[in-house]
């Protein structure tokens, strides 16, 4: 898998077919489906929960020159993990010792391209006439890969030899079967042999499946022509992938993040950040972080080029075929090894997936905004859409269960998918809508996860105002709560991502709540169950027990009860521009409350619904505190603007987007035009209504927004650090403003 700069030549399909255009089409679709069979038969022959459930898995199909040519995406990020495992393989041993029957274990990000430790690959050639024709790669999270903490993820450990096992893409599988010597390692290796083993037979098995499948396709086409139509298939996704790029504005568009730490006592932030630059049909990344830290949040090469890819998919290019052709117009550089979103041996990466993975994503989404509302293509403008959540919060629990007297590993999935998905321009973020990565998982019922251990879910609910406030709100998030009941005590990990760093609206909209999460000590739950009473936060009783953002050392005990609370989506567009039936709509349904209504969205209620006189006045007298006076111009009406575009480029200008005012020439930045108003992040959200936990020491979060002083509208919510420079704006070429000129007309 190529991720250098160097563009591909001679790819491209011609503009005249001259191939049978449905048999390179069912040859595609084909592909997909062997990796979903694969997918399937994991599904059907797993015992554990996080498979079998949550979906937490991905399988794909290469073919002999290792490129990608099927994909099933239960979880997105892994589109980099398949080409990349196989590279490993090829880089430890010689071509001519692998051979049919053999199969691969991999999963150290530093070495074998797996995305973090608990997501195991298994690796399989596939041959006919004892040709090499692909390989098969099918990748699932274990209940536990061993180490110093549960399931692959150790938030306190300082190196990565403390984290878990480390398989380098090593045989484990010849003629066949699985290595005695090897099972044997393993189970003596993790907390809970029976399902690990189980699920990478099972693995074995599906790939198997995949063999199978791929054998009918060859015979039904011949193999000349199953890689011809490969060749095509991957051809035609570059065509379309580089005719979206040539839509943007060429130029550097630049976003930064900053990855939380606090398990070792001290609650740092650590900056990352990149510059997109768009050339003609192409993209470069350039990505910037410090130095790669002691603790378990570096990047490692496979989970930054696959979340970035993972965005990309999602917000910019969700039609296209997923094969080798991603890696082809778009171009990565990490800059140099050793930095927290490239790092290297023996830096820990146990969450390189959940913590610089996912700021990543949030970085992606954030350039491809900006980019995608410069655009003179609907369809792009239309995309545009607030920053993911990705503030993973849940635990991992070890423990013997007191039904079976056996070890037993919990991994609650659940709050995992409880985030807020991003607000977008034809609807509000989705509810629980998880990680921007998980595109295929799923939340498990409670009874599945009551019969995996002895955790009892009390409530799932949704959480008021946890979305960014907009035109379009962002997605809410769920608060769920896990009691302990059945087993003395269980001992772990707890992490969240996203604490204190909310994701960004875009287009005037408002960050989205952080997530969090607290333990409730000797709480009543034991009691109210045995008397048929159902536990409510009022009647739990017991005592709170705040904790930090990552701990490696949790304790819970019968009675305990583990408190989550997922965060929101990024919000789109200024919140003075939301349907007043629907903010009322919001607060009939309990997803915000009348004060919120007033102060953010200036909307009145009456008890009917919105008083409109009153909501044109409250919504004027929010505008005019914004910018110190009464607007001089006026909101241009529904027809004339779009959602989540705030400013456009007219004539060399920067302009506001819903009132027309000149925000300056389209070489400065346009928010020193603008009425800024600063803010601690968590202070101004949290007097809004939207959660966000509170910085003690070390610098601050800010919250700057930038209002427009012709209509006092919202134009840019920028989310930083105290003492950080302003965020530039997009630095157009001569040929990116006349692209973006044409968006304006």
């Amino acid at each position: 898998m190529s991720t250098d700069t160097a563009p591909a030549t001679g790819t491209v399909a011609p503009a005249t077919p001259d191939y049978d255009v449905l048999g390179v089409e069912v040859h595609r679709k084909a592909m997909d489906e062997i990796a979903r069979e694969i997918g399937i038969t994991l599904v059907r022959t797993s015992g554990s929960p996080v498979v079998t459930e949550a979906k937490d898995l991905s399988c794909a199909i290469l073919d002999e020159s290792s490129e990608l040519v099927g994909f099933s995406g239960f979880v997105g990020f892994h589109v980099s993990t398949s080409a990349l495992g196989v590279e490993a393989v090829l880089r430890n041993y010689d071509l001519a010792d692998i051979r049919p029957g053999d199969a691969f274990i991999a999963n150290d990000p530093h070495s074998s391209g797996a995305i973090h430790q608990g997501d195991v690959g298994v690796i399989m050639p596939y041959f006919h006439d004892d040709e090499l024709i692909g390989w098969g790669y099918v990748n699932a999270h274990l209940l536990d890969v061993g180490g110093s903490s549960v399931s692959g993820f150790a938030p306190e450990a300082r190196e990565s030899f403390a984290e878990a096992l480390a398989f380098p893409a090593v045989r484990f599988v010849r003629d066949g079967k699985l290595s005695h010597d090897w099972a044997l390692f393993i189970a003596n290796s993790v907390r809970v042999p029976v399902p690990v083993l189980n699920d990478l037979r099972s693995m074995i098995a599906a790939l198997n499946a995949g063999k199978r499948r791929l054998d009918a396709v060859i015979a039904s086409h011949g193999l000349q022509t199953h890689r011809e139509y490969c060749r095509i298939n991957k051809a035609l996704s570059e065509q379309l992938i580089r005719s979206r790029i040539a839509e943007l504005p060429d130029g550097e568009y630049v976003s930064k993040e900053w990855i939380e730490y606090d398990g070792h006592g001290t609650a740092d932030l650590y900056e990352l950040g990149v510059a997109m630059t768009v050339r003609g049909d192409e993209i470069d990344l350039r990505f910037h972080g410090v130095d790669q830290v002691p603790a378990y949040v570096n990047g490692a090469r496979p989970s930054v080029l696959g979340n970035a890819m993972n965005a990309l998919q999602t917000v910019f290019i969700p039609d296209v075929p997923v094969n080798a052709a991603l890696w082809r117009a778009i171009h990565f550089d990490l800059g140099p090894a050793g930095s927290i979103v490239n790092s290297v041996p023996p830096a820990p990466v146990s969450q390189s997936h959940m913590e610089c993975g996912m700021r990543i994503t949030r970085l992606m989404s954030d350039v491809l905004a900006q980019a995608m509302a410069l655009s003179p293509s609907d369809r792009l403008r239309s995309r545009v859409a607030g920053q993911p959540n990705n503030g993973i919060a849940t635990c991992t629990l070890t423990g013997a269960d007191r039904r079976t007297g056996q070890p037993i590993v919990i991994f609650p999935i659940a709050p995992t998918v409880g985030l807020g998905g991003p607000a977008q321009s034809v609807s509000d973020g989705v509810d629980t809508y998880s990680g921007q990565f998980n595109i295929g998982t799923r939340m498990a019922a409670v009874e599945v996860d009551e019969a995996a251990g002895p955790m009892v879910t009390l409530w799932r609910r949704i959480e008021a105002s946890n979305g960014g406030a907009g035109q379009m709100r962002g997605g809410q998030g769920m608060t769920s709560a896990l009691a302990m009941r059945g087993i003395d005590s269980m001992t772990g990990t707890a992490f969240n991502s996203c604490a204190e760093v909310p994701p960004r609206g875009s287009g005037g909209g408002q960050p989205g709540a952080g997530s969090d999460y607290h333990v409730v000590r000797g709480s009543e739950v034991n009691d109210l169950l045995d008397r048929g009473a159902m536990p409510t936060v009022e009647t739990l009783g017991g005592s709170t027990q705040r904790m930090p953002s990552k701990t490696g050392t949790l304790t819970l005990r019968e009675g305990d009860v583990f408190v989550v609370a997922s965060g929101g989506g990024g919000g789109l567009g200024d919140p003075l521009l939301r349907d007043p039936a629907a903010v009322a709509k919001d607060v009939a349904d309990g997803y915000t409350d009348e004060a919120a209504a007033r102060e953010v969205y200036g909307v009145v209620l009456d008890g009917a619904g919105a008083d409109e006189a009153a909501t044109d006045a409250q919504r004027l007298r929010i505008r005019t505190a914004r910018i110190g006076a009464v607007p001089p111009r006026e909101i241009r009406d529904a027809a004339r603007r779009e959602i989540g575009v705030a400013v456009r480029v007219v004539a060399g200008r920067w302009t506001c987007g819903c009132c027309g005012e000149d925000l300056g020439d389209v070489d400065d930045n346009y928010r020193a035009a603008c009425v800024a108003t600063s803010g601690s992040a968590a202070s101004t959200l949290g007097a809004r209504g939207t959660r966000l936990r509170s910085r003690t020491v070390g610098p601050d979060v800010l919250l700057t927004e930038y209002f427009c002083r012709g209509c006092g509208l919202s134009v840019r919510a920028d989310v930083g650090v105290e003492g950080d420079e302003v965020v530039p704006a997009p630095r157009l070429t001569a040929e990116g403003r006349r692209l973006a000129d044409r968006a304006a007309t």
